[in-house]
């Protein structure tokens, strides 16, 4: 285990970012931007930015329906990689997230309670962490994140694997752990509240596990992560229990969630069962790498532009070329 971490805390309040600390340059310009994306509504802001995620919903197991009467601790773990000229600002994770629902909440109706954890090539983890106004019940602004210098340059062409731990009965995060070549780091969060960051509408409870990769600034550098063998677990009297273990194996195409407003049934979403986290998420289940089988899901964050013969605004890059070219 090392223990040598460079701890920063970054906060944003208004157009006010104060920095303690070192290694955050790439990132702290555009880190307001962040804080307002992440799971946010604000075309304004995703028009510079982009969050790609894939997210699975889970709720009618017998083991998960009792761990939503009585939250516990949970886990969310993935491998992941990226190629060498992958972007120095992209930050890319995983997530966890009980939805309290709006019929019988634990706490208050339509709470999102999340634990994210994400990492930068460079080495850094960064966390958002839940105030205690999110915890009373107002969602955050993200407005507070703590960054730790894990003191490691990932290498690319490498699968690494990253596990991330959360208590949801205390709403505190539990654990990060990073491994691969040379690479074995394991980092106490118990101090951090997980967050609030916004109400979601669904009508009962359910727990929700992402992959990610966001960019904020149009800089430089590929723009692919990818990510495969992705599980999930949750404590039970008997230890942890394995609910989810997805290998993108099963799945060819990742579409929108189908949401109903003003209230989406739980039971019209589709269990195990890979959507995009937001409708301009770019993501592809790919045969080009993969930690095991045959395939991996490509979070794909570029914000380049085009026109095409329709007039709408699209995205692409090498990887949808082609598809454009058929347009």
């Amino acid at each position: 285990m090392q223990t040598n971490f460079i701890y920063h805390r970054v906060f944003i309040y208004g157009s006010v970012i104060l920095k303690m600390g070192r290694k955050l340059d790439v990132i702290l310009m555009t880190l307001l931007i962040l804080s307002l994306v992440l799971l946010s509504g604000c075309n304004f802001f995703r028009e510079r930015s982009r969050l790609s995620g894939a997210v699975m919903f889970i709720y009618s197991q017998g083991s998960v329906q009792e761990w939503l009467e009585h939250p516990k601790k949970s886990y969310v773990q993935a491998y992941f990689y990226f190629p060498p000229d992958l972007g120095s600002d992209i930050i890319f994770g995983v997530d966890q997230e009980m939805l309290e629902g709006v019929d019988n909440p634990i706490h208050f109706p339509g709470a999102d309670w999340m634990a994210l954890v994400g990492l930068t090539r460079e080495g850094v983890l960064w966390i958002p962490i839940g105030t205690e106004d999110a915890l009373n019940g107002t969602p955050s602004d993200a407005s507070v994140w703590d960054v730790i210098d894990l003191d490691v340059i990932l290498q690319p062409n490498t699968w690494y694997f990253m596990r991330e731990t959360a208590d949801f009965q205390t709403r505190r995060f539990e654990s990060f752990s990073l491994k691969g070549p040379n690479v074995n780091i394991t980092v106490d969060l118990s101090d951090y509240n997980v967050d609030y960051p916004n109400y979601i509408p669904l009508d009962n409870r359910m727990l929700t596990y992402y992959v990610y990769a966001i960019r904020v600034n149009d800089n430089v550098g590929c723009t692919n992560v990818y990510f495969d063998d992705v599980e999930a677990g949750i404590e039970t009297a008997n230890g942890f229990e394995t609910i989810m273990r997805d290998g993108f194996e099963t799945q060819q195409k990742i579409p929108d969630i189908p949401v109903v407003l003003p209230v989406t049934h739980v039971s019209n979403l589709r269990e195990y069962y890979w959507y995009k986290e937001n409708e301009k998420a770019l993501l592809r289940i790919v045969n080009t790498v993969s930690h095991s089988g045959s395939f991996s899901c490509l979070c794909n964050v570029t914000l380049k532009r085009v026109v095409n013969n329709l007039g709408k605004n699209i995205v692409i890059n090498r990887f949808f070329a082609h598809a454009l070219s058929q347009v």
